[in-house]
């Protein structure tokens, strides 16, 4: 399989489900699987990810998904023109 994969989508009742899927099929199908508690981190990261891009960021998003030989790479982009801009914690 591709060590790449690129996933775009407009907001859906089902976005993060996708999204969480779409991960999953991109670690199952790595020719050097990874451990299921990484994989359980990256599905949940980008769970988080796509939640955020939808609450904040509009109505699209898309998802980009890497393996390199040190690790997982995932990014996760928003149709809103602005920049993110971090807030303290609650």
């Amino acid at each position: 399989m591709d060590t790449t994969v690129h996933v775009a989508t407009a907001r859906s009742a089902t976005s993060v489900a996708g999204a969480r899927q779409s991960a999953w099929d991109f670690l199952e199908g790595l020719v050097h699987p990874i451990a299921a508690e990484a994989g359980d981190s990256v599905v949940l990261v980008v769970s988080e990810l796509v939640t955020n891009a939808l609450r904040h960021g509009g109505g699209t998003w898309s998802l980009d998904l890497s393996a390199h030989p040190d690790g997982i790479e995932a990014a996760v982009h928003d149709g809103s023109p602005q920049a993110a801009r971090m807030r303290p914690p609650a």
